[in-house]
């Protein structure tokens, strides 16, 4: 399998004949464009509907074999019936050969947890401590408080490839989410940053004393690609 950076929250997993899109915003490298035109299934997987992680674009990819796997809270009014999953939170589906499991979040919708039979794939949508440095004692408490109960929620859960925001605007608590998931799940084979929001994620050395072992992706530029058998993910 390879792994593709589309932008922000944004990736792509060519798994051979099924390519994975997950929260499709932009795609200035035609990433997508040129896997459908390479004749691959489209999964499209849609964690809310935040302008930033949707977009209505994704049906004009809409053929026979483009499957839809959304939140509740995306409108979904357009997208095939027979080709569209529509899950909440706590749901877990089969389609076709994906056991598909959505957890929790800490803002909107909910995120993805994609068993493909052989490899466990995280995208945590906009699930994270949203930490915001100045905001009232009342907003923070909550935020810590609701980042513990969804971190609860996933607590124990194995995936190799988690997709995790780490966000440039949470400035000194960038990095506060990622480290308490890490807390409540086993290490992945491979950890991948998104929602910057900012400037590149510089792993803090605090980050690297907890985490030394587990190996880091940190994608530049919108298609950027990494093989992920190399990190033992097929």
């Amino acid at each position: 399998m390879k792994l593709y950076y589309l932008e922000h929250s944004g990736f792509m997993i060519d798994a051979g004949r099924q390519c994975y899109i997950f929260d499709y915003w932009k795609d200035q490298a035609q990433v997508v464009k040129q896997a459908q035109q390479a004749g691959k299934e489209l999964w499209f997987f849609v964690t809310h509907w935040h302008g930033d992680h949707y977009s209505p674009a994704i049906l004009e990819f809409n053929s026979e074999t483009t499957r839809y796997v959304v939140h509740e809270d995306v409108p979904h009014q357009a997208m095939p019936a027979s080709r569209t999953t529509v899950m909440a939170v706590g749901d877990m589906a089969v389609v076709a050969n994906l056991t598909i499991t959505m957890y929790g979040s800490t803002d909107e919708g909910g995120s993805f947890l994609i068993d493909t039979g052989k490899s466990k794939l995280f995208h945590a949508g906009d699930l994270n401590w949203w930490h915001w440095l100045g905001d009232t004692p009342e907003n923070i408490d909550f935020a810590r408080n609701f980042a513990k109960q969804e971190f609860d929620r996933v607590r124990g859960m194995e995936a190799d490839l988690i997709l995790f925001p780490v966000d440039a605007r949470l400035e000194a608590a960038r990095e506060w989410g990622a480290i308490e998931l890490l807390h409540v799940v086993p290490q992945p084979k491979l950890f991948v940053p998104m929602h910057a929001n900012g400037p590149l994620w510089e792993p803090s050395l605090y980050f690297k004393s907890l985490y030394e072992h587990m190996p880091l992706w940190i994608p530049k530029q919108p298609g950027d690609a990494v093989d992920l058998s190399v990190y033992g993910i097929e």
